[in-house]
């Protein structure tokens, strides 16, 4: 009876899934696309039971994702697709489902039978780590049916958030709980929410701002004011100064400061000198302003600082004169367009932000495992595959979708820099000051070019041309060798025992070469990445024929890569953990290295472990230097935090390159407790501090934007100026007066912040980051902290708002937001 009644629903199911095979049609799948609720949740990032019964040892954590049908049932045999940034090593469900890793962040449930109509179901998640804020939920889930085109689950698509214009995730649930916002056990970061920082201000002293707006940002290193100020109806220029000085005088109006003809004479002096090409001194008069400088570059310099000097409301000049001159060679931002490709627009508008802060490298990272973004001639397929996420199970026209791109080519995040574009970045950063560094990570993070490569191997296979197939394969078709990388990719790493990778490195090498020389500008350096290369190649046939042992394939491949960049006469720059294995053969004059080693866990001692080797070296401390890292700790505050919970715009501001031990006396590990500084860093071959934008979750240019400013200015405040209390930080410290030393100065520098440069930035469109207010409730009264610059908002609905005067009786719950003085600019929306 039994085996009558097994074969009946097998019978039944073969029939039903028949019936879908029939009845589905691409209509009906947009239906269901439109009609599912999806709704992800954290349960628990503290040791449970629940992730325990997958993951016996390491961080975990249980999320709990809910489906809901409504009209129409799911059809059997439907396919599911979501990203999960955390790789779920184990689940239960209330429905008869199977949920698989894909690779990378790629998921994949599918359905065993048909789901009814109106039906609830769950799917609980056991995962290595932590979800602890918004961002970490990916969005555009999609459901796929046969040969039918996929179709983005709507209720999982991106909204834009009030205030902070980012596209967020509505299928994310709140995260409440501490069981939801702390990692670990041994998390100790406060909840940073609005009565976190009410309570905060209300213990800092006020300090005297007698600088106010008239503080140049970054500081000058020199300045002698005579007291006294002169009336201007703005400046004027001859025609030969006028081109002299076209990209600052791009900036004039931003800053309000009017270029008039019967203005006050702008007078340039070059005395040309390479050495101090960034040098200048700047003298106002009431007659006249001179400008001496080194370069044109130091006299646009000038310029840009005389325009922050200006008084838009009194109309007013200081008569002062000026000295500067940077602190470091090296004053760097990197951007990953790779992860997400941002345009062309937002490389654009951050290299005019770089030269108005004083800001001269580029680090432009142009490859990664999600995507290549410019256009190389002789390897079409980088960009026809490599720059596309698309639901492509082959991946010969796209990569399969990663970091919830969703299924279709047209999605935010594709797309590439063709030659052209390339060429006007060049030009463009190059007339500002600014030396373009293209970053191809490699032999890790190489997905995209291993995938691209693969399609050009099958497309010349299929014409029967093996040789011309076989000529820039990445990877060994025979090595099983099973590796999972950092970013839980099974297959991102070329194999550095295949001469075809060498080729390959060359190619593109030469390629961005003569893009550069097409420019006018030649390339000097090409940054490798060489990190993260996760265990591979350790099956190789090929590297087990060369009997090489796989600990010392990443420092061969590194020399490799150099003599083929001394080849081309480039140097090479690297990321420390792969620059390190290879530090004995690197040429300390054609390679440099960006410390990444989180400070708390000992990264100084890596700058010594290269400067006692002569290579010079980039600080890039991601608990510091990360800008994709989130403002605060905030479940609400986007961006990763392996390294940082909180890097605030002060905490930039305050980074010591010389005195990194004295940071552990107010700074916490990645975790909020205190740690255990190591001896200072050797900074005998320091070149300066770049900063670093990565875009797993920073998806378009408003979320770059977000992301980068405020804190890019704090940047370039470090990378061009060292203030006395950096000088005497030493002595400042034993007398424990070093704090309020840099708080004074931090004082003036978010005076001219939240006064002149908010309206400056959001003048020109920038999305730039407005702090939540800090306010609170207390025996039904509300406090809100007031703060020079902005003006303290209030709402009972979340739509009709009031300026905060004093305080108020609420009754219940209440909105409450910062809006930048004399804008429409405002923070995040918060309810109290």
């Amino acid at each position: 009876m039994r085996r009558i009644l097994g074969l009946s629903l097998i019978l039944m199911s073969c029939s039903a899934a028949q019936s879908d095979e029939r009845t589905v049609d691409q209509a009906l799948l947009e239906v269901i696309g439109s009609e599912l609720t999806v709704q992800y949740a954290v349960v628990s990032n503290l040791e449970d039971a629940v992730c325990r019964t997958h993951i016996k040892d390491g961080e975990c954590f249980s999320s709990r994702i809910t489906f809901s049908t409504k009209d129409h049932a799911i059809p059997e045999s439907t396919t599911l697709y979501f990203s999960h940034i955390a790789p779920v090593r184990g689940f239960t469900s209330s429905s008869n489902v199977n949920i698989e890793h894909v690779n990378g962040d790629l998921h994949r449930v599918s359905f065993n039978h048909s789901i009814p109509p109106n039906t609830e179901f769950t799917a609980t998640l056991s995962s290595p780590f932590w979800h602890a804020v918004r961002s970490d939920a990916m969005p555009n889930y999609y459901i796929t049916f046969g040969n039918l085109e996929p179709v983005i689950v709507s209720s999982t698509a991106r909204i834009t958030e009030p205030g902070t214009q980012l596209l967020v995730n509505q299928h994310a649930n709140q995260w409440g709980t501490q069981s939801q916002y702390l990692r670990s056990s041994e998390d100790s970061m406060p909840l940073m929410d609005s009565a976190y920082w009410y309570d905060a201000q209300s213990l800092t002293a006020p300090h005297d701002l007698a600088e106010k707006s008239l503080r140049v940002i970054p500081q000058v290193a020199a300045r002698e004011d005579s007291g006294k100020t002169g009336a201007i109806n703005g400046v004027t220029f001859t025609p030969e100064t006028a081109t002299l000085l076209a990209p600052a005088r791009a900036q004039l109006s931003s800053f309000g400061l009017p270029e008039t003809e019967n203005g006050v004479p702008v007078k340039v002096a070059i005395l040309p000198d390479d050495a101090k090409r960034a040098h200048y001194t700047l003298a106002i008069s009431n007659t006249d302003i001179e400008i001496n400088a080194a370069s044109a570059l130091g006299a646009n310099y000038a310029l840009l600082t005389l325009m922050q000097l200006f008084d838009k409301e009194t109309k007013h000049l200081p008569i002062t004169t000026i000295s500067d001159a940077p602190r470091f060679a090296f004053r760097g931002m990197h951007v990953d367009v790779a992860r997400h490709f941002l345009g062309k627009q937002a490389i654009e508008t951050l290299i005019t932000q770089m030269f108005t802060y004083k800001l001269n490298k580029l680090h432009l990272h142009l490859s990664d495992d999600e995507g290549w973004r410019v256009e190389i001639d002789a390897l079409p397929e980088l960009t026809e595959v490599g720059a596309f996420r698309c639901h492509d199970v082959n991946e010969t026209r796209c990569l399969m979708p990663q970091l919830g791109s969703g299924p279709h080519r047209s999605a935010v995040g594709n797309g590439y820099l063709s030659e052209q574009d390339y060429i006007d970045i060049v030009q463009m950063a190059h007339d500002r000051g600014i030396e373009v560094i293209p970053s191809f990570d490699m032999p890790g993070h190489a997905r995209a070019a291993i995938v691209a490569m693969n399609a050009r191997h099958h497309r010349l296979s299929s014409h029967k041309n093996k040789a011309a197939a076989t000529q820039y394969l990445l990877t060994d078709p025979n090595d099983k060798t099973q590796y999972e990388s950092v970013q839980f990719y099974n297959d991102n790493t070329m194999n550095p025992c295949l001469d075809s990778t060498y080729a390959f490195v060359e190619t593109v090498m030469a390629s961005i070469k003569r893009l550069h020389e097409r420019a006018g500008v030649p390339l000097t350096t090409f940054h490798i990445g060489a990190d993260e290369t996760s265990g591979a190649w350790s099956q190789s046939p090929m590297c087990l024929a060369q009997n090489k042992d796989p600990n010392t394939l990443l420092p061969e491949f590194v020399t490799e890569v150099q003599r083929i960049a001394s080849k081309l006469n480039l140097r090479i720059g690297g990321w420390s953990d792969g620059m390190e294995k290879a530090v004995d053969a690197l040429d300390a004059k054609r390679a440099y290295a960006n410390v990444w080693d989180v400070l708390a866990a000992g990264g100084s001692e890596n700058i010594s472990h290269f400067s006692s080797a002569g290579i010079p070296v980039v600080l890039s401390f991601p608990d510091v230097l990360y800008f994709d890292f989130p403002y605060a700790s905030h479940p609400f505050e986007p961006g990763y935090y392996w390294g940082s919970k909180a890097t605030s715009v002060e905490k930039v501001f305050s980074l010591m390159p010389e005195h990194l031990s004295l940071h552990s006396n107010e700074w916490v590990d990645r975790m909020g407790n205190h740690y255990t500084p190591k001896a200072d860093a050797d900074t005998a071959t320091l070149m300066g501090i770049q900063g670093q934008l990565w875009t797993e979750v920073t998806i378009n240019q408003a979320a770059m934007e977000y992301m980068m400013f405020p804190r890019l200015l704090a940047l370039a405040e470090r990378a061009w100026h060292q203030s006395n209390w950096q000088v005497n930080a030493d002595s400042l410290s034993a007398k424990k007066e070093l704090l309020n030393a840099r708080e004074q100065d931090w004082a003036g520098f978010q005076s001219a912040l939240f006064t002149t440069h908010f309206q400056a930035l959001i003048k020109q469109n920038i999305n730039v980051r407005v702090p939540p207010p800090a306010a609170k409730i207390n025996d039904n009264l509300m406090y809100m902290q007031p703060v020079e610059g902005f003006v303290m908002e209030y709402s009972h609905d979340g739509s009709n708002w009031s300026p905060y005067v004093k305080p108020l009786t609420v009754k219940g719950n209440v909105f409450v937001r910062t809006r930048v003085a004399g804008t429409v600019k405002t923070s995040r929306h918060v309810y109290l």
